[in-house]
């Protein structure tokens, strides 16, 4: 298991949902970009995973959607707000949501660098 799919399960994220899988796959394909990419989020990364799946971009939207609002009402609030940085009072958006896992992921890859 590697450290998307260990953070994607202490925040909630449940394996068997296909939301999951594309989700952690946005993750991986963000954490090798330069920035994050606001605006082109759906086109071009969702675009990206629907490829993989073999489904549509509009799929993989709902999907993650889901995937956060499971995550929102089952999953573990107080790691969640240690990776956005701050007290969250209401569900996130997905692109929030993803972006906050963006940053987090890449903070603790830059401490585990730092570390060796």
């Amino acid at each position: 298991m590697n450290h998307i799919e260990r953070t994607l399960r202490r925040i909630g994220g449940n394996s068997t949902n296909a939301g999951y899988r594309y989700l952690a796959y946005a993750l991986e394909l963000l954490l090798e970009m330069e920035e994050f990419p606001f605006r082109k989020l759906i086109n071009e990364i969702y675009s990206k995973v629907a490829e993989k799946f073999d489904t549509t971009p509009d799929a993989v939207t709902r999907s993650i959607a889901r995937t956060v609002e499971d995550i929102w009402v089952h999953g573990d609030k107080i790691f969640l707000q240690e990776i956005a940085g701050r007290r969250l009072v209401e569900k996130p958006l997905p692109n929030e949501l993803i972006y906050y896992l963006v940053t987090y992921l890449k903070e603790q890859e830059n401490a585990a660098v730092l570390a060796k």
